[in-house]
């Protein structure tokens, strides 16, 4: 008997929770506008955190990825008067892309379209600075612009060319090294590759650097 009422004195186990198709599907949603809203505020947290404590000043060798469609880094920070080494490396394995710096990206009208991105800057930050170039490999082509450029080696592998911003574009798995001193020219500046008319740079592909005064 006494075991007896012990079993009638337990309580019974409660129902597993039943969920409804509408209550998923809500459940769901949230969970994705949670998600989302983590993703999107994440590069606004960084633009945060940056304006407040500042960035690790680059200076010395730094490696420059290229991507379909992005850099990395995307975000750099130098100093003027600190000797720079950039070793450009493209990554995808199927397009060619350039790396160009600058200000004011220039702009064209296309009916239908607007105000769309150009091939290019107002104002080239190479301007006048002198560059070593070594190193080349699977280079597309090169434009010196304005600036004070030398060759390390025979200059055929690097494709010299004409029109457009200090750029060297690369082939799928190309790289070139890039030396040269930060010049006087604190503020910040935009880099981009403006490859198959600005495709490239609206899809995302471009970064940011900020010089600061010697």
């Amino acid at each position: 008997m006494a075991n007896e009422r012990t079993r009638q004195t337990v309580p019974p186990a409660p129902p597993a929770p039943q969920w409804s198709r509408r209550q998923l599907l809500i459940g769901s949603a949230g969970l994705a506008a949670a998600g989302a809203t983590a993703l999107f505020a994440k590069q606004s947290l960084v633009d945060w955190v940056r304006g407040l404590v500042g960035s690790p000043v680059s200076s010395g060798r730094i490696h420059l990825y290229q991507f379909d469609y992005y850099f990395v880094p995307n975000y750099m920070t130098w100093r003027v008067g600190d000797a720079m080494e950039i070793l450009l490396h493209n990554q995808s394995p199927t397009h060619w892309h350039e790396w160009t710096v600058g200000r004011h990206v220039r702009t064209e009208v296309f009916e239908g379209f607007g105000r769309l991105s150009s091939d290019g800057w107002g104002t080239d930050f190479w301007d006048g600075v002198s560059v070593v170039l070594s190193d080349p490999y699977q280079v597309d082509n090169f434009v010196p612009h304005d600036a004070k450029v030398s060759y390390v080696g025979p200059q055929a592998p690097y494709q010299v060319a004409q029109g457009g911003d200090f750029s060297p574009t690369l082939k799928p798995g190309g790289s070139i090294r890039i030396a040269f001193t930060v010049p006087n020219k604190p503020g910040v500046w935009h880099y981009g590759c403006f490859v198959q008319e600005f495709i490239h740079f609206r899809t995302g592909m471009r970064g940011m650097i900020n010089i600061l005064p010697a």
